[in-house]
């Protein structure tokens, strides 16, 4: 039922422009579009602080830390197994033609040294630095009458190895510097046949990985 005037006739309806009807359309889509906005930077705040707190977590679990101890007795260590005894993590993708040893390195102490002796099998050395990353790579191809022989360091090191260097000289060692103090030096060798495995399996554990004089 409709409202009735005093004198017997109905009120006028409330008439709305064609462009007070625009701009009220236009408010409501910005308010939704300004709160849309706001709960994406709220969920993007949120993110990111949970990954900040994750990284510690996150820093415990990469191979360098993971593989920390491996090299200690001054040669690479072969790669874990699946139900190692050591109940250290295994690569997640291992390629079945290659054997792959590890040493790991903390600079800290000062330089380390890295010797490995070519042989039939390809060979290669790979400098991973903790929390991911490769910084240094060679392959047999550039060993020195079959010897690759490297140091690896710190840019401190690196600089207080020059300054030792006597006036006039050019060292001919090879000097890799790491951007941080612990990481992994990673041999690999290609296994072409399956009789092979024995021998690729010495030539990377043959690797030599120690403080450098």
């Amino acid at each position: 039922m409709s409202a009735v005037g005093h004198d017997g006739t109905e009120p006028p309806q409330a008439w709305q422009s064609p462009a007070t009807g625009w701009r009220a359309r236009l408010r409501s889509g910005l308010a939704r579009f300004l709160m849309t906005t706001l709960a994406g930077l709220i969920l993007a705040g949120i993110v990111h602080i949970a990954t900040i707190l994750v990284i510690p977590a996150l820093s415990q679990r990469d191979a360098a830390h993971a593989y920390r101890d491996l090299g200690a007795e001054g040669h690479a260590e072969l790669i874990p197994t699946p139900g190692n005894a050591r109940g250290l993590p295994t690569l997640r993708e291992v390629d079945p033609n290659v054997v792959t040893a590890v040493c790991s390195y903390d600079l800290s102490a000062g330089p380390m040294r890295v010797v490995a002796r070519t042989g039939t099998l390809p060979l290669g050395l790979t400098l991973h630095r903790q929390g991911g990353g490769v910084v240094y790579a060679i392959t047999d191809r550039a060993a020195i009458r079959g010897v690759l022989d490297f140091l690896v360091m710190t840019e401190a090191q690196r600089d207080e190895r020059i300054a030792e260097d006597e006036e006039g000289e050019t060292s001919r060692e090879l000097r890799v510097v790491s951007d941080t103090e612990q990481g992994l030096i990673v041999a690999r060798v290609l296994v072409r046949l399956p009789s092979d495995r024995a021998d690729a399996e010495a030539l990377a554990k043959s690797v030599e990985c120690g403080l450098a004089n």
